[in-house]
């Protein structure tokens, strides 16, 4: 029966051409690696412009089916290629015992990737079942995980996930913000037209400390001196011969210290357990 002809992962034609040419620069087994992503490349119509990660064609780059020089001496791998006119840019990046394989499609920031094991090759020279005896499972991975993925447009695209992030992200009421910081954008004491809690009722002060997820009432605001809801453009009255007028805002939670003045309009006549002592500096504010 005739031989049929081999299929594009286990034919190996080309290779032992391509690794002759590139033996002098083989000094480490990565190298290897990128040298079979490479002619794998090669096999599939893709031709290598050179190192780097430069993203447009120059006018005088020509593609060739040979590495470049000195594409083993830097630590990380960065190769460009280019097929049909398209541009691509190889970047392998050694992380622990394995090496990184990323493949980006320049047009539509398509990306894929592939990990391999170091010691997944064997030896520097010979052939290529003596280089990467599980070769085949390698160009098989080549195949699916690098190759297709972008040039079949299902790879990763970056720029589509931030851009989408950014449009669909829902409006809100700046005023809803709990971490808001200044004087709200509304008057105090109203919502905006159309929110469905309605108008602002003086004496729902507090409801918001039941109930965190209720939104626009207002927590605990209250004046301790006064007999009404705190709604009034009065600055506050202060601690006669302690506190100037003013120094509580209205609508401040405060709580007084030390005993107030025989003549404060508001004293607590009976305060409770009245018969213990005052504990020494009682009137000193930096005790």
């Amino acid at each position: 029966m005739a031989t049929e002809s081999t299929s594009s992962t286990t034919d190996t034609f080309g290779f032992e051409l391509i690794h002759k040419l590139s033996a002098s620069q083989i000094n480490k087994k990565e190298d290897v690696l990128v040298l079979l992503v490479h002619w794998h490349l090669v096999k599939n119509g893709f031709k290598c412009l050179g190192s780097g990660d430069a993203k447009t064609i120059g006018p005088s780059e020509e593609g060739s089916e040979l590495l470049p020089e000195g594409w083993s001496q830097e630590l990380n791998y960065s190769l460009r290629y280019i097929k049909e006119a398209k541009l691509y840019i190889l970047m392998a990046v050694k992380s622990d015992n394995d090496l990184i394989f990323n493949f980006l499609k320049v047009e539509s920031h398509a990306v894929s990737n592939v990990q391999f094991p170091i010691d997944t090759v064997k030896a520097l020279q010979g052939p290529l079942a003596v280089l990467v005896p599980d070769y085949e499972q390698v160009l098989n991975s080549l195949k699916i995980n690098l190759i297709e993925p972008v040039s079949t447009g299902s790879g990763v695209e970056v720029s589509t996930q931030t851009s989408e992030s950014q449009t669909n992200r829902p409006r809100r009421d700046p005023d809803d913000d709990p971490l808001r910081v200044g004087p709200p954008h509304r008057p105090i004491g109203q919502v905006m037209p159309g929110h469905p809690l309605g108008p602002a009722n003086p004496f729902d002060i507090g409801r918001d400390d039941l109930d965190p997820f209720r939104q626009g009432r207002g927590g605990m605001l209250f004046d301790p001196f006064s007999r009404g809801p705190n709604i009034h453009p009065s600055p506050g009255i202060g601690i006669p011969g302690r506190l100037p007028r003013g120094s509580v805002p209205p609508g401040a939670r405060f709580d007084p210290f030390g005993p107030l003045p025989d003549d404060f309009p508001h004293n607590r006549r009976n305060p409770p357990d009245g018969d213990h002592f005052p504990p020494p500096g009682n009137y000193d504010a930096y005790m």
